[in-house]
């Protein structure tokens, strides 16, 4: 997964995570004793999730005390408590201590390996004596990306029991059993491969015309993106869309990753093919390439959320089901130029992080730091994250119309959504 830069297009909802592979991988799935225990008679556990900001999060009460809100994430390797206050109030203890790293790869945090862990989950499933990753301090603020609460991620050492279905239809995601699933007719296979309990698509990609090349994803639901596509420093210009603009792709500890954004053609997927994908580009270092397995970019929930999604742990096999006309939606971005953080107590405060030269927002005089306080006249402190976003992703010569605060004093500026890429 990602670690995100909160930006008022659905963007990056994605991390370029503390990297977790190098933590402990086997050695953590080795020492953890994988106790399952169905509490009631269910054939399939049914566990129904929030899309926030194109993130999927399921409430969980830990070791029968806590509620919390976990990310459920296909692309992090191991299950994750972003906050160690949480566990030193329970008293959990610690068997190791790590050095992860930041979303620059070079900035080492801090992070301990507690035992004995119980996770119940929509009070139909409890699993029990879990090891867990627990960040010293939670470096990322999902929250405010997301608009909500965030605790922790749950990742493929959590998942790998089961035949995972996401249904985002429902909003729900259930969990099968392998030695019982049987695949429906209805279901499209896609070529996969598996590395450390996260799953790697091979993805037909056409980014400047309709022909395509095949493309080897990581399959991320821990990334509120459609698509994202790894550079080069030798990658020539004309090989990405005439029309792009330069963006924040993912933040952390490590500081900021940037990129470029704009528009793949075509992307063929579960025999249906998307088009005008919503694409980030990251340059990539080739030595860095080990390091993400070979993988050549990202799939995030904006594209996986238009299919019904089943992903086989034990078998190693992903299947998509196209729903309905969903699939064939458009991809909408952000028509402003803001970035917007989410923050105070009840994460209905919202600040300008970033803005896009010469875009909308940027010719009105809006500028970071910018603290929103009003839009179209509705106060910020009755709107979320995400109706924000709806807004800013309107049609294009919508008339937006935002208060801010900035520097003591109140300024209400004017301007018309327009296309940036």
């Amino acid at each position: 997964m990602l670690l995100p830069f909160p930006r008022c297009s659905r963007v990056p909802a994605l991390p370029l995570l503390l990297v977790v592979w190098m933590l402990c991988g086997p050695e953590v799935l080795r020492a953890q004793r994988l106790d399952m225990k169905v509490l009631g008679n269910y054939r399939v556990i049914e566990i129904p999730f929030d899309l926030e900001n194109d993130f999927i999060v399921v409430p969980i009460l830990l070791n029968s005390v806590v509620p919390l809100r976990f990310l459920v994430d296909t692309g992090a390797e191991n299950t994750v408590l972003l906050d160690k206050s949480i566990t030193d109030l329970l008293n959990v203890s610690y068997r190791r201590t790590f050095k992860v790293r930041g979303a620059d790869v070079d900035t080492e945090l801090t992070a301990y390996l507690a035992t004995g862990v119980n996770l119940l989950f929509a009070d139909r499933l409890l699993a029990r004596n879990r090891s867990v990753l627990v960040l010293e301090e939670n470096y990322f603020n999902f929250e405010r990306i997301t608009g909500t609460n965030i605790h922790g991620i749950i990742g493929g050492d959590f998942l790998m029991r089961f035949v995972v279905e996401f249904d985002f239809r429902r909003r729900v995601m259930y969990l099968h059993d392998p030695g019982e699933f049987r695949i429906k007719k209805s279901f499209v296979e896609i070529p996969s491969d598996f590395v450390r309990n996260r799953p790697y698509l091979n993805v037909d990609i056409g980014v400047l015309q309709d022909s395509s090349s095949t493309r080897r994803l990581l399959m991320d639901t821990g990334a509120g993106l459609s698509l994202l596509m790894h550079t080069y420093p030798d990658t020539d210009r004309s090989d990405l869309p005439l029309q792009t603009i330069p963006t924040h792709i993912a933040s952390g500890l490590g500081g900021t990753v940037s990129g470029s954004v704009g528009r793949s053609k075509t992307v063929k997927l579960a025999n249906r093919q998307l088009r005008n994908v919503i694409t980030y580009f990251q340059e990539v270092d080739t030595a860095g390439l080990t390091f993400l397995n070979e993988r050549e970019g990202i799939m995030g929930t904006r594209i996986l959320k238009r299919f019904t999604v089943i992903v086989d742990y034990v078998k190693k096999k992903v299947y998509f089901k196209p729903e309905g006309r969903r699939w064939k939606q458009k991809f909408t971005y952000d028509r402003s130029g803001l970035n917007i953080l989410a923050g105070g107590n009840n994460l209905h405060k919202y600040s300008v992080s970033n803005v896009v030269p010469n875009s909308p927002a940027d010719r009105a005089g809006i500028k970071v730091g910018d603290r929103i306080r009003a839009v179209n006249g509705m106060s910020a402190n009755l709107l979320s994250l995400q109706s924000i976003i709806r807004k800013l992703e309107g049609k294009p010569g919508r008339k937006i119309r935002l208060r801010v605060y900035r520097t003591g004093r109140l300024l209400d500026f004017t301007f018309a959504l327009e296309d940036l890429i």
